[in-house]
């Protein structure tokens, strides 16, 4: 599932960089990153099942990934956008007043591609903007075994949403640095096969990371 996850950020990426022209090439920009994942409400709330109610919350993770950057000048950019969060699902259980815990790996990638607006134009030596474009969240096979000895299972799945974010960048001559804050909204459908009711999930990502510049004079 890593490798799959992988794949498929690499191949946002990718594709972003082949629809770059000739003509914006000295505008493309490549930036790894790294932050931090954290969702702002439980996954599933009060399900019952088998008499049972189960609580899910994705807990916190590090997020590993990159962003391609598109100058479209210095006051507008296109960015693609792809993370990969290693993270765990916990799971409560709670059957007539008692409460048992479980927690098992469940592997995340997020992908997007955005239009960007700088209120500070990106080629200042601070640079602020704002962004927000089509997000796209995966998650992998889940199955949770709590303690009671009850398993939970969930197929993978891939959720379309949308994604709003904001940056702050220093500029260092040919490379720059930045800091950005993003939030993922979109609806996961899981468990949706044990009758979990789906909802609006908002999936934060705090993130640094360092551009390097793919042509002359490039700008993120």
């Amino acid at each position: 599932m890593r490798s799959l996850a992988v794949r498929r950020v690499s191949g946002t990426i990718l594709l972003a960089a082949l629809a770059a022209t000739p003509a914006l090439a000295q505008g493309v920009s490549l930036a790894p990153t790294i932050g931090v994942y954290a969702p702002t409400s439980d996954l599933v709330n009060s399900l019952i099942s088998g008499g049972n109610t189960i609580q899910f919350k994705q807990k916190i993770g590090l997020a590993l990934g990159g962003r391609l950057g598109i100058g479209l000048g210095s006051r507008v950019s296109l960015f693609a956008t792809g993370s990969y969060v290693p993270s765990k699902l916990q799971a409560t259980v709670t059957q007539t007043g008692v409460q048992r815990d479980a927690a098992d790996n469940t592997n995340l990638w997020f992908g997007s591609a955005r239009l960007g607006l700088w209120l500070l134009p990106s080629t200042s030596i601070v640079a602020i903007g704002l962004n927000g474009g089509v997000g796209v969240a995966g998650r992998g096979a889940t199955t949770v075994t709590a303690s009671d000895g009850n398993t939970y299972t969930d197929k993978s799945r891939t959720d379309v949403g949308g994604v709003v974010g904001a940056t702050v960048g220093v500029n260092l001559g040919p490379i720059h640095l930045f800091a950005s804050a993003d939030d993922y909204i979109y609806k996961p459908k899981v468990f949706e096969a044990l009758g979990a009711t789906v909802k609006t999930q908002n999936d934060v990502q705090v993130a640094v990371g360092f551009g390097v510049p793919l042509g002359s004079g490039g700008r993120r």
